[in-house]
């Protein structure tokens, strides 16, 4: 387990990958920020998920690092040969329309050059490892509408549930 200020969080286990080369983590906002490819990654993930009309994205360190410290924002990295290749980041809270824990993926990125082999799906396994061990009864994620996310979700057996729909208010 993991200490933070409020709770106790499970440490996710090593859990085997498609690529042995790959390595899946757990990783702290310090962690992530701090690897020489981070800035890199954020940059690619932002070109490829922009939402017209919402600004660029803005990572805020101090925000992912005081939702960890609260024991309900977790992320996790993907690492072939020891280099970042992607990231998932997950907030866990109870839904007060539900009364239950439910996961929300954040962020999820895996570079072009790793989408095949296996670390994407390895990331997103992950995550269903530690949302279940926190107790959450299932886990969201939002896809760019028409893109490779949402045509790869329902071959990992997730049923397409919502419309996300954005207006700008500017």
């Amino acid at each position: 387990m993991i200490r933070t200020l409020l709770c106790e969080v499970p440490v996710l286990p090593q859990p085997a990958t498609r690529l042995p080369s790959c390595v899946i983590k757990q990783v702290t906002a310090d962690e992530l920020s701090g690897d020489p490819k981070f800035i890199g990654l954020i940059e690619e993930y932002a070109d490829e998920s922009a939402i017209a009309g919402m600004p660029r994205p803005d990572y805020q360190l101090g925000m992912y690092k005081h939702m960890e410290m609260l024991g309900h924002f977790h992320m996790i990295g993907a690492y072939v040969d020891e280099e970042l290749v992607g990231f998932l980041t997950m907030v866990d809270t109870v839904l007060p329309h539900y009364g239950k824990r439910v996961a929300t993926v954040e962020s999820y990125f895996l570079t072009q050059a790793h989408r095949k082999g296996g670390p994407g799906l390895d990331l997103l396994r992950a995550a269903e490892w530690l949302a279940k061990a926190l107790g959450a009864v299932g886990i969201l994620v939002s896809a760019p509408h028409g893109g490779k996310l949402a045509r790869v979700m329902p071959r990992a057996k997730y049923k397409h549930t919502n419309e996300v729909f954005f207006k700008e208010l500017a």
